[in-house]
Parts: C-alpha cells; structure tokens; sequence
C-alpha cells in the first residue's frame, strides 16, 4: 500500500515538473484542496502522517531551500535517501518525505510567497463543499469533520480541535473586493447547538453570513489543535444581489410603498417569498409581513397600510428563492426606512392676529409704493421740463440763425441790383475805379 502511494506521489511531481518546464511555476496551478499553509516557516507533523509534501517558493535562482527536522537533523537537495525526493525549480522547491519524524519542522532559505504543505495520512478534513457562484449578502449552513481511514473521529479526539472558516481576495482591480485581504467567516461547532444538529457527534457545522463585496475569493476551512492541522480551501465567486428594493417617496397622506425588481436571469419569480419586518424604531413596535412573487414578473410594488403614529420605521428583508439552476437560497436584503412625519398645526387664536399683522403690512406696503410713485412721477416730470426748455433753446436759436441769414442775402441782393442800375461809364480823367462803400454794420439795423 505504501509503495503505491510513493508511486502517486512520484507520478504527481513529475507531472508538476513537466507542466513547470524550466521556467517557474504558478503556485496556484498546483494547490490543491487539502493544502495547509506553512506560516512563520514552519510546520508541525503529526505522528499519523504517512508522506508529507512541502511546496516552498523562493527567491529566483536562489539556492534550494534546507528542511530541519525535530531532533535538528537537516534534510538537503542532495540527500539521496528513498524517503527524500525532491523537485527544484527556479522559483520553487516541491519536497516529498515519507513516514516525517513527527514534531516541528522548519523550512530555512530565501522564502517568499504563500507557501504549502499537502499531506497524506488516515486523518483527512472533508467539508461540504461550496456552490461556485454565491451572492453577496446570501446565507447558507456549512458541514465539516474530520475522519481517520474513513471514520468519523470521535468527540474525545476532536475535543480541542476547533474549525475556522476565512475567506482571503484575490486583489482583481475588475471586482469589488480588489483591497480585501482576509476576514474570518466562522466557527464551526459540534455542540449541538445553533445550526449544528447532534452534540459532539464529530460532525462540525457552521452557519455563514457572506456580508461580502462581489468578486473572487478563496475560502479556507483550517483545523487546529496540539497534535494536528488540517486544510480545506475552496474558490468562489460572489455575485451581486439578483434583487433590488426602492423605498418610493412618501406622499402626504398616501401609504408607503416599497419597490420590488427582479434579476428574472437568475431567481425564478413564482419561487419568490420575501420574509418582512416593519419596525416602529422609537416605540418598539413591528408587524411582520410576507411578499410573494409571480411567475414572469420583473417589477412589483408592495403597499403598506400607513401607520398612525408620528415616528421613524425600518424595514427588515429576507429573500427566500430558487435560482434558475435549481439551487435554494437565502439573502439578506439591505433595510429600508421611511418617516411619518408630524403634521403642522397652526393655532385658530393667531390667525386674526395674523392676518391684522398681513393687512398692516400690505398696507405699509401700498404706502411706500405710493409714495415710491409720486417721487418717481416728479422725477420724471421735472427731467420732461428740462428737455422740453432745451428743445425751445435750440429751435429758438436756429430761428435767429436762420433769419440773419435770410436779412443778409436781401440786403446784398438790393445792393447789387442798385449797382447795375445805376452804373455810369468810366471817367477817363480819373483813371481810377469808384468804389460803393457797404456798410455791413447796417444789416444788422
């Protein structure tokens, strides 16, 4: 039996060498379900192991690294020991040893990355495993236990041993999560109570609550006690919610509605039921309710009788329904809240005073405008007169101008017409031109 498990364990590292080629490897192409994390470099062996396997990466083209055993013995590249095989890469080392002295061991080099161990032994951690595609905000109950040559150990082995659930990103700038690095989901128990059906029948179980982002992440289910350590790890996928809900405006004096839209590509709508909670925040109080759903619906809109008390209300949502793969699910939607607001109330004594106090001052009013009016109207008045005494200014003087013009050319006109008539012949004794002095002065006589 032992020989052909050697035979396996030689078939895989081969097949590992091979896809690696000479060039490093991607850890992830060889991971596998049962691989546990080697923290701070170090591991502790349990006396059931039959073959252990670390898988160490490393510095590129650094030197192999050096595994230490419990009693401080070393185990090297070279050792040549049937128990010993070894894989060295450019980036990583993949060591295989059958029947490892149980206790504490220690991996010493250039060592960097998310390193692992798989392990072949009687005792092996099997969980329940998880749909691929989840939604953010789902619910779901999850079993594990751990078995010895296939039988479940029993309550006196495991009564140390606690399960731990933790969900680690993957740090892909296309989802969500891209910053998150790790939060821890759960405990398992076997203790009867909560989710967990029979008390310490070996059977651990754990109930999540995946208040996550939507996009990839991988779940760890880790087991740990003095003797042992075990690993389950998983990939997933988080998706966002196939349901939307929408508080619509309340109205004065309407009922509160809230909206419903279905992702009819993923729920089927007939399998629809929404488990409700409407809450009366500062009186305590709450009404349950239940919304169903119909086949081929996309969109509903659900009415809720208006409360009679003046507070704020929240509303609590649960979906239960069937994925158009055939899975069931549970999802715990966000809340919704509104507020029945206190209704203004005027006093009936204020309002003859009120209304005193509106005519007095609609009647200031009306004085300030009336008086506004009559300074603006003798303003106006007084700029018309000064244009009106402008305009007499100029057309009185252009009158003037123009009658001294017309008196002018009459008067050279006479003066002329006199000349002809009565010119003479020129004396020829004079030998000089008379001349008709004009006296312009005259004209203006």
């Amino acid at each position: 039996m032992r020989n052909i498990w050697l035979l396996l364990a030689l078939i895989g590292a081969v097949s590992v060498s091979t896809f690696a080629s000479a060039k490093s490897v991607d850890q992830a192409n060889i991971y596998q379900t049962s691989d546990i994390k080697l923290l701070d470099n170090r591991f502790r062996v349990d006396h059931g192991i039959e073959q252990i396997t670390f898988i160490i990466a490393r510095e590129r083209f650094s030197k192999a690294v050096i595994l230490v055993r419990p009693d401080g013995s070393k185990v090297y590249i070279w050792d040549k020991s049937d128990k010993v095989h070894w894989i060295e890469g450019e980036e990583y080392d993949i060591i295989t040893i059958e029947e490892p002295m149980a206790g504490p061991w220690q991996a010493i080099g250039k060592i960097r990355g998310d390193n692992r161990i798989q392990l072949l032994s009687d005792i092996e951690l099997q969980v329940n495993r998880l749909p691929i595609q989840l939604y953010s905000g789902e619910r779901l109950k999850v079993s594990g236990e751990l078995l010895h040559s296939q039988d479940r150990l029993t309550a006196s082995y495991l009564r140390d041993a606690e399960l731990i659930m933790t969900a680690y990103g993957y740090n892909r700038s296309e989802d969500e999560n891209f910053n998150f690095t790790s939060q821890e989901l759960a405990k398992f128990n076997d203790k009867g109570v909560s989710y967990d059906e029979i008390p310490e029948d070996g059977l651990f179980t754990a109930f999540l609550q995946l208040d996550l982002e939507t996009g990839k992440y991988k779940f760890e289910v880790a087991v740990k006690n003095h003797a042992f350590a075990r690993s389950f790890n998983q990939d997933v996928i988080l998706f966002p919610k196939p349901i939307k809900t929408q508080m619509l405006p309340l109205l004065v004096g309407e009922d509160p509605q809230l909206k419903l839209t279905y992702d009819t590509d993923e729920l089927k709508p007939e399998s629809i039921v929404i488990k409700g909670r409407l809450l009366s925040v500062n009186r305590g109080q709450s009404t349950d309710f239940i919304i169903y759903g119909e086949a081929d619906m996309v969109e509903q809109i659900h009415t809720f009788e208006r409360p009679g008390d003046i507070d704020s209300y929240s509303i609590d949502l649960m979906l239960f329904a069937t994925t158009q793969a055939g899975r069931e699910i549970i999802i715990n939607l966000p809340p919704e809240a509104f507020v029945i607001p206190k209704p203004i109330v005027i006093d009936s004594a204020l309002i003859p005073a009120a209304i005193v106090s509106q005519a007095e001052t609609t009647e200031t009013s009306m004085t300030l405008l009336e008086d506004t009016e009559s300074d603006w109207n003798l303003v106006l008045w007084v700029v018309g007169s000064l244009l009106a005494l402008l305009v007499l200014a100029v057309a009185a003087l252009f009158a003037i101008k123009f009658w001294q013009k017309r008196k002018f050319e009459k008067v050279i006109s006479n003066q002329i017409d006199g000349d002809i008539t009565s010119s003479m012949p020129l004396d020829s004794g004079d030998g000089s031109n008379k001349m008709t002095d004009l006296d312009l002065n005259s004209l203006d006589k």
